[in-house]
């Protein structure tokens, strides 16, 4: 087993990616770009499930908000450019 060091400059993430369910749980580096958070994840995919030669061809998660009721909803949200992996960091920051 592998230990690793805390890095403050990363943050625990929720994340679906090729239409996967349920999501996985990953540290990932807050300043990712969109290329190397999935770079990371076929990374990590190809160490969990060597058989499985997919490439992560999208990358999802779920955003939250309040509704007039008080209620927290989420919605999903596709990331499609690096400046959306920073929204996901910073609402969850």
């Amino acid at each position: 087993m592998q230990n690793s060091v805390f890095d403050p400059n990363t943050k625990l993430a929720e994340i679906y990616y090729n239409g996967g369910k349920p999501p996985h749980l990953f540290r990932i580096p807050t300043d990712v770009t969109l290329s190397g958070l999935k770079s990371q994840l076929n990374q990590i995919n190809l160490e969990l499930n060597y058989r499985d030669t997919r490439r992560v061809d999208g990358v999802e998660y779920q955003c939250p908000s309040i509704d007039s009721a008080g209620s927290v909803r989420f919605t999903w949200m596709k990331l499609m450019k690096d400046n959306d992996v920073r929204t996901m960091f910073s609402i969850f920051g």
